[in-house]
């Protein structure tokens, strides 16, 4: 039988686990919106360039 103790272990690393993956979600949506920023950056650059020079 668990202690009092060991249900507060239980729920500290739960909260830490909650929070991990938290992170790790916030993280790869960080990484997907840049990765769309510089695809985006990369294709209108070129355009704006042609649109510039007449």
């Amino acid at each position: 039988m668990k202690t009092t103790g060991d249900f507060r272990e239980c729920t500290c690393w739960g909260k830490l686990m909650v929070l991990l993956v938290q992170n790790l979600l916030s993280l790869v949506i960080a990484a997907v919106g840049m990765a769309i920023l510089i695809r985006t950056s990369a294709v209108l650059v070129p355009s704006l360039d042609c649109v510039a020079h007449k």
